[in-house]
């Protein structure tokens, strides 16, 4: 989720400010009533509501309203937004659009007000819309998930004291009580949604302003000593359109928590009143339904390699390139559900790696995925346990991405270090972990057995002479072997990692993707304890509580201060997270590995 801005007295917005939120709040407007891109006259006008709650404000202040977005109507928003700029006052938008010209009686007699939306003037809404009022972070998420799961994207805007889905639709519905059977219908199925969205003279909380309840002695929020304003704004987006039916349809494929007393059938979902589709929603309809599963035919994989510069990109199947290269609407959750597990189960990667690599993807996505939504996620997915490859590849991420094949990325594609070696780090030069890694790599990418001196400083990136020197130290301890080359070609020394080891001793993997990340980014001597750190964690990935000084004595360096700059280092260049913990007046450093 977005960070949730608190203020104690309503925020004067600077001129530059108010521009913004006029082009934030246009883009909402013309989300939720898409009517409003018309360039010509429309019939049916939307109202921006100004709700006093500060009661010493004296202003009169009369509701906005706009058919479309013209010049003098933008111009005419910036003016209304000038005139309750830093004042306590909250803004709702008409969820249905309304009949300007309608003189409409109440039962008193007396007439409604003019340029507001009522019972009677509503015409037609584009929206479906649930208040989850109350409800903490969490249990919003889970409700959310419930949505996503039926596959039904939402807006969401966190109104201060709660947050406000909205499901957009392709169509306008005419029929004036469809907020009330749409709540009805939420709320049978277990969502924690208010009772209150029943009616089509409905005003919404306007995003992109302040909730001032805190400043009115008629709600429960008042507070003379410290009132909480807050700022009202989206937290998650989308420009998926939904059928009205296609929305009822999904949510009664869930179980009744609560009995309805007069639920829907499937005649009278289909029954829904609706308006024809004018020109611009039949070429929306019709755009969406090119655009549900789209085929992702080119991707730019040099661009895309230095996005992801933590996996071997070249190497993973096409239809992972691709996924990676950004999801269409319809299609990210499912994406989400395959990619995780193979992530974690293919390529054997970790729960922070996988969120780097999770967050970079919702970046590219259409629409762009908050990050926070996106981690929750990871941290939701991972946490199922699935055993498989990875998760299931549906029909529809085939027709978008093409067949799946695995014969150049899989888990095994790990390059295999002794736990032996490890002994030998202390009284080892940096340098000769740098070139063991990098024959390992080799061998492992491009199935080189018998190394040249040429070969070992192309892999390592090291000069002969660095070569020679380090060297001697992996041929001392017999973890790298050489034999005379054909002497009738020519050939001198070949150089071969020892085949065998102490296998009771056991063995630590690294990805290949990784290996190829410390030899381009990290020292010698960081590559040297990222590789010691990694071998006390294990495949458990689990936090490292080891002391500065036993990491100095087990890699051959001479005190903790060395060890503190070269952690601090991997934790700036992002290989590991590192934090400091204070237990019994003492502070430990506390490490995970990022890949």
């Amino acid at each position: 989720m977005k960070e949730i801005r608190v203020f104690n007295n309503v925020p004067v917005l600077e001129d530059w400010m108010i521009d913004k939120q006029v082009e934030k709040q246009i883009r909402f407007l013309k989300a939720v009533h898409p009517q409003l891109t018309d360039i010509h006259w429309n019939e049916g006008r939307v109202e921006l509501r100004p709700l006093k709650r500060d009661p010493d404000m004296k202003d009169y202040l009369r509701s906005y309203g706009a058919w479309h977005f013209n010049e003098k109507d933008v111009a005419e928003l910036k003016k209304f937004l000038q005139q309750i700029n830093g004042k306590g006052v909250d803004l709702y938008y008409s969820a249905f659009a309304f009949d300007y010209s309608m003189v409409v009686y109440k039962k008193d007699g007396t007439k409604y007000e003019k340029g507001k939306v009522n019972g009677e003037n509503a015409l037609f809404t584009s929206v479906l819309a649930a208040d989850f009022d109350g409800i903490t972070v969490e249990e919003f998420r889970r409700e959310k998930q419930r949505l996503l799961d039926l596959d039904i994207e939402t807006i969401d805007i966190f109104t201060g004291h709660g947050w406000q889905s909205i499901i957009l639709l392709n169509h306008r519905v005419t029929d004036k009580e469809i907020l009330k059977k749409f709540t009805e219908l939420m709320t049978a199925k277990g969502f924690k949604v208010d009772s209150a969205i029943v009616d089509a003279a409905r005003v919404l909380r306007m995003p992109y302003s302040f909730n001032c309840k805190a400043l009115d002695k008629k709600t429960k929020y008042y507070d003379p000593v410290s009132p909480k304003i807050f700022a009202t704004t989206d937290h998650s987006w989308t420009e998926r359109r939904y059928h009205v039916a296609e929305v009822f349809e999904r949510l009664n494929s869930l179980p009744d928590v609560i009995k309805q007393s007069d639920a829907l059938t499937d005649i009278d979902v289909k029954a829904i009143s609706t308006a024809p589709l004018t020109n611009t929603e039949k070429k929306a309809v019709k755009e969406k339904a090119k655009r549900e599963i789209e085929e992702v035919k080119q991707i730019k994989v040099e661009t895309l390699k230095a996005v992801y510069s933590m996996l071997d990109f070249e190497r993973l199947p096409e239809a992972v390139q691709k996924m990676l290269a950004g999801s269409q609407e319809g299609l990210r959750n499912k994406v989400m559900m395959f990619l995780i597990p193979f992530l974690r189960n293919t390529l054997g990667l970790s729960i922070q790696t996988i969120k780097q690599i999770m967050m970079l993807w919702g970046e590219r996505c259409s629409s762009k995925l908050d990050t926070d939504f996106v981690q929750t996620e990871v941290d939701r997915i991972y946490g199922l346990g699935f055993k498989g490859k990875h998760g299931h590849y549906t029909e529809e991420l085939r027709k978008a991405y093409g067949y799946l094949e695995f014969d150049k990325y899989t888990k095994r594609n790990k390059i295999i270090i002794p736990n032996g070696f490890f002994e030998d780090m202390s009284t080892m030069s940096d340098g000769a972990v740098r070139i063991f890694l990098a024959m390992k790599l080799g061998e492992s990418l491009d199935g080189v057995k018998n190394f040249s001196k040429a070969d070992i400083q192309k892999y390592a990136q090291v000069s002969e002479r660095t070569m020679e020197r380090n060297i001697k130290d992996l041929l001392s301890k017999g973890h790298v072997c050489k034999r005379r080359g054909n002497r009738r070609k020519g050939e001198g020394h070949v150089y071969y990692t020892n085949p065998y080891f102490n296998s009771v001793a056991g063995f630590t993997m690294l990805e290949n993707a990784t290996v190829k990340l410390m030899l381009s980014d990290l020292t010698d001597g960081e590559i040297k304890l990222y590789c010691f750190l990694s071998k006390i964690v294990g495949d458990s990935r689990a936090e490292c509580w080891t002391s500065q000084k036993y990491l100095a004595n087990k890699i051959g360096k001479k005190g903790h201060d060395s060890i503190s700059k070269m952690t601090g280092s991997l934790h700036e260049k992002g290989f590991i997270t590192k934090k400091t913990i204070e237990k019994d007046g003492v502070k430990h450093s506390v490490y995970n590995l990022n890949y």
